[in-house]
């Protein structure tokens, strides 16, 4: 299979889970927090309805050894009940980790037939080529949570939405994703206010979402910067008196397109030099959504004017922080400037 087109991992576990498959044991890997808590109690709901009762043991991976936690694993529940052991930022699999005798041990115990207890390992840092790894990826009993790419958030959203009862068309949804942004954690929520605020309505609409969810602030700086970057001056400063109205303060917004031009032009630099769009992300260190973003803005911008948007925004900063201009009128001025052409 074509890796692009590989299946999320999410949507694997939430597979096997359908067909009632359980394992032994888990690893869970990756920088997504949210997709990593949500598959943990995907696996107790399944051991909960396979085996009754479960017996939930959570430990410290960083003061706890892979050794005790096998022991753990292997005891028997006081209250018969099934035993779920669950491990947080467990350091057992990263590059320098040693204690062979205790990985082969966690093999041992992820090949048992017998599911009445279930170890789960959250490992955020996960060395890929050792014995072990290579043995639990050949299972499939390691389950990577990156964040997500807009093919698999879209998925992520919609089957939340289809969960919950409730449909919504591709317009709504990009508005959606567009206010709210892409932090999981963050759509989660606004998701259940917006479910709240429907009632028995079954289907999301553009105003509903405008009513009953709050805007990211970074999706409004990428907008604004968007129409920087396009001289499109009247957006912009649309764009910063609906911020300014919604309570952002204005240094705050100054901030973050002074950050948000820095890293424009990383982007453009790496793009000039041979990189392409897909890498950014891992060049830069920031999400794939961001990295999108950006180098759609890096294909309109040039050298000069990065260059000259970075020092008037320098000079902006430096101006109202000894007085010298109001706030809002030296945010507007920018703009307009950073909005003119380079002769």
């Amino acid at each position: 299979m074509n890796a692009y087109n590989k299946e999320p991992d999410f949507l694997r576990l939430k597979r096997e889970e359908a067909r009632g498959f359980v394992r032994a044991a888990y690893i869970f890997s990756g920088a997504e927090d949210f997709l990593m808590e949500e598959a943990v109690q995907e696996v107790r709901r399944l051991m909960e309805s396979k085996n009754g009762t479960v017996e939930v043991t959570r430990i410290d991976g960083e003061t706890c050894s892979l050794s005790h936690v096998l022991d753990m694993a292997n005891t028997v529940s006081l209250f018969g009940a099934s035993r779920l052991v669950v491990v947080l930022e467990a350091p057992y699999f990263a590059k320098d980790a040693g204690d062979k005798d205790a990985q082969d041990r966690f093999l041992a115990y992820h090949s048992r037939q017998d599911t009445s207890s279930c170890l789960i390992i959250c490992a955020h840092d996960f060395h890929k080529t050792t014995k072990t790894a290579k043995v639990l990826t050949a299972a499939g009993a390691l389950y990577l949570y990156e964040p997500l790419k807009t093919a698999a958030l879209y998925s992520w959203v919609r089957e939340r939405v289809a969960a919950a009862g409730r449909i919504v068309d591709k317009p709504t949804l990009d508005f959606l994703i567009e206010r709210v942004g892409r932090d999981l954690r963050r759509l989660a929520s606004e998701l259940e206010k917006l479910f709240t605020y429907l009632g028995s309505k079954k289907e999301l609409d553009k105003n509903s979402v405008l009513l009953a969810t709050s805007r990211s602030i970074q999706g409004d700086i990428f907008a604004l910067t968007d129409a920087v970057v396009l001289g499109r001056t009247p957006k912009a400063l649309f764009l910063l008196k609906d911020l300014l109205s919604s309570g952002e303060p204005p240094l705050r917004i100054l901030a973050m397109l002074v950050r948000q031009f820095r890293i424009l032009g990383q982007a453009h630099e790496l793009l000039k030099n041979g990189y392409r769009a897909g890498d950014l992300s891992a060049q830069l260190g920031i999400h794939p959504y961001a990295a999108e973003k950006l180098a759609g803005q890096a294909a309109y911008a040039t050298d000069a004017m990065l260059c000259r948007a970075v020092e008037l925004l320098l000079q902006t900063d430096s101006d109202i922080k000894r007085g010298k201009i109001d706030q809002v009128l030296a945010l507007e001025t920018l703009l307009v400037v950073l909005g003119e052409k380079i002769a």
